[in-house]
């Protein structure tokens, strides 16, 4: 199997997926094997709650289907994914056979629980639904009563084409179904709060949406393919239904709806457009590709040939017939392949941000010559028929992969915040390539005091990570309050950079040559201060891509005191008093800690007191130590100053010990964390009334795997 990666076009931004150029560069720090032979394979949702993304996938050997939980900590390093590893706690399969099914599976939330549903529609003319839930979960589920899933009966055959999409067409908030049958297209409303849709014996009734009790009905014959998003932007998602008559057509969304809506499409209900649908593929998408803020719509034309790139509007006028080949690349471009590069240039579409850089991008199959290529989003202007050259492509703007077969999916396996690729390669093993983009990768976020007041923190405190497309500027800022002292610069004899000193507390630096190893200069940014304050913050951006920050020390936290101090928590049953005796040398010794603990009721403190002495210099061994001044809390790791009554305030409000960085876990509750540290109960969400459990795994190093039980 080979790689090859080109350029689609010059984007001015230039962030780069890094897929490795062959197979033999596969590593277990790029990719993961997938010992599976798919065809269909759905990524992207979160069907047991835990934040993490999942992927669901046939599997023609044993024509079965299976549900892979994101996210790559679970299976232990093992490789590659096997079927072996669907226990129940790493995912589970499916009581339905790939020839039952007619498409793909889709996955979001449609009773707005926080768990995402698994949609498909099988040959016997029925639509299943599974209802997401944080588990347990038992392998070949078959449980479609009502309560773990259900099913609608339609009345198209086999034989046709069926179709059915996920999106929020009545702007309530919530996902609602909507799914073609021989006459008409069926919206059926998500519910709210979790509640189940009403059935009788598992089967919910069709005649709930066509008389107006959980959605309406739009009467259009021979529908073949549908698509869904907010192409006018005001909110609500539109509905793009694409038939073999050639006449497609974009209802816009609204709050209500009658019974039955079938409007006169004249530019202010939506517009019709000469698109033809084509049959079981992935035909249209919805997102910003040019980075104006705004949703745009791709869609593939019948013949496989083009894509038309329709800009989105906010409060613009439509006409009632769109000419997708009006020539005005204000609100159409048509992307064509160029005479060099094979005939069919789309035959499976998935949109999304694949590069992590806030703008859409594109990729697609192509099933003849078994090829997957990708365009990144782009600033820049296009012209009305722009030509894809896939000879004449480099790494900065896209990819293209050989040997491919026509299914793939997109999710984020490694849980890094960039979408992963999975791919089935003929004849090979396949394999999930982890996206990748620019990164400091910083070692320590926390800097010790330095006497000099100089600090250079990026110097052997970082791993950049050097890809070919380049970063074109960093912005290094002072946060909160500045110092008059306060000082940033570069200094470098590397003559592809330089910087721009915006203020005392803000410096950009530039790179000017288009150098890909630019990152590694960072190491020449310098911090002078004589503040006295005890943390200076300093963020590290560009763009959407990078966004770390520095917590530099700038008081000694080497204390000589001999002094009886208290820390008291309101609210609780318990006060602390410690007192604290330090002298500052050349070594570092520490004696032993006592305490005692008296028990009062809940409105008066527990009195704690420990005595410590300990001598510290620049390299701080303790776990929890503060700088002069505050306590650290044990439990939280939190520093509190000594004086102060401390209410119970995070580390936003407060600063974590040395070593630690103040992180949300969930539901904007922040605590501090060691970096690189295992997965606790804190780090996930369960829903009431399901519990966190800790799960033995067979990692060396993270002994149990949180997940939720009941």
């Amino acid at each position: 199997m080979y790689i090859y990666i080109f350029l689609i076009f010059i984007l001015k931004i230039s962030i780069n997926i890094a897929f490795p150029s062959s197979e033999s560069f596969f590593n277990n720090s790029n990719s993961y094997g997938l010992d599976l032979k798919y065809e269909y394979i759905t990524g992207g949702f979160d069907f047991n709650g835990d934040g993490k993304q999942d992927f669901i996938t046939t599997h023609l050997q044993t024509d079965k289907t299976y549900v892979f939980f994101g996210d790559i900590s679970r299976y232990s390093d093992q490789r590659p994914l096997k079927l072996s590893m669907i226990d129940g706690i790493n995912g589970f399969s499916i009581d339905i056979s790939k020839i039952d099914l007619l498409n793909y599976f889709i996955c979001g939330d449609i009773n707005n629980d926080g768990y995402d549903e698994i949609i498909t529609r099988l040959s016997n003319k029925q639509l299943k639904i599974i209802y997401g839930h944080a588990g347990p979960f038992k392998n070949d589920f078959s449980n479609f009563d009502g309560i773990d899933g259900f099913v609608i009966d339609t009345d198209l055959s086999p034989a046709k084409v069926t179709y059915q999409v996920l999106c929020d067409h009545n702007g309530d908030g919530i996902k609602d179904l909507i799914f073609n049958t021989l006459d008409d297209v069926y919206v059926l409303y998500g519910l709210d709060n979790g509640k189940k849709f009403p059935t009788n014996s598992g089967k919910f009734d069709i005649k709930f949406v066509s008389n107006g009790t959980n959605g309406h009905i739009i009467q259009k014959k021979f529908s073949k393919n549908l698509g869904c998003g907010d192409l006018n932007n005001d909110g609500i998602d539109d509905l793009v239904i694409l038939s073999d008559t050639g006449n497609g057509t974009v209802t816009f969304g609204l709050k209500f709806y009658p019974t039955q809506y079938n409007p006169v499409l004249n530019g202010t209900t939506g517009f019709t457009m000469d698109i033809q649908g084509n049959d079981f593929v992935l035909q249209s998408g919805f997102g910003d590709f040019n980075g104006d803020g705004l949703k745009d719509m791709a869609v593939v034309s019948q013949d496989f040939k083009s894509i038309y790139m329709i800009y989105g509007k906010k409060g613009g006028i439509w006409e009632s017939h769109f000419d997708i080949n009006s020539g005005n690349s204000s609100e159409v471009v048509k992307w064509v392949e160029d005479v060099s590069s094979p005939e069919e240039l789309c035959l499976y579409m998935h949109v999304g941000d694949f590069n992590g850089d806030g703008i859409s991008d594109i990729s697609c199959n192509v099933n003849p010559l078994r090829y997957t290529w990708g365009v990144y989003g782009t600033t820049i202007k296009l012209p009305a028929v722009y030509k894809l050259n896939f000879k004449t492509l480099d790494d900065c703007s896209g990819f293209s992969i050989s040997r491919t077969e026509t299914y793939s999916a997109w999710t984020d396996f490694n849980n890094d915040g960039i979408q992963d690729l999975i791919l089935y390669f003929r004849n090979s093993m396949n394999y999930i390539l982890f996206g990748e983009k620019a990164s400091l990768n910083i070692i320590n976020t926390s800097i010790a005091y330095n006497s000099s007041g100089e600090y250079r923190f990026l110097e052997s405190n970082f791993n950049p990570n050097s890809i070919a497309c380049y970063v074109q500027f960093i912005t290094f800022k002072v946060l909160g309050n500045i110092d008059p002292s306060d000082q940033l610069s570069f200094s470098s004899s590397n003559t592809t950079s330089s910087a721009v000193s915006i203020s005392n507390g803000e410096l950009q630096v530039f790179n000017k040559n288009r150098d890909p190893n630019f990152l590694q200069s960072l190491s020449n940014v310098l911090f002078k201060t004589n503040r006295n304050s005890s943390i200076a913050t300093i963020s590290i951006t560009y763009l959407n891509i990078i966004n770390d920050t520095i917590k530099i020390f700038t008081s000694n936290p080497t204390i000589t005191t001999s002094t009886a101090t208290t820390s008291t928590v309101t609210g609780t049953s318990t006060t602390s008093t410690s007192t604290t005796s330090t002298s500052a040398t050349s070594t570092t010794s520490t004696s032993a800690t006592t305490g005692t603990t008296a028990t009062t009721s809940p409105a008066s403190p527990i009195t704690s007191t420990a005595t410590t002495t300990g001598t510290l210099n620049n390299t701080v061994n303790n776990d929890c130590i503060c700088i002069i001044g505050q306590i650290c809390l044990q439990d939280s790791h939190i520093c509190v100053n000594e004086i102060d009554v401390y209410q119970g305030g995070s580390c936003l409000q407060n600063s974590c010990a040395l070593g630690y960085d103040c992180k949300e876990k969930s539901n904007q509750i922040y605590k501090c964390v060691k970096q690189d540290s295992c997965l606790t109960c804190a780090d996930i969400t369960c829903k009431s009334p399901h519990l966190c459990i800790l799960v033995l795994t067979t990692s060396q190093k993270c002994k149990y795997q949180p997940t939720c039980s009941n």
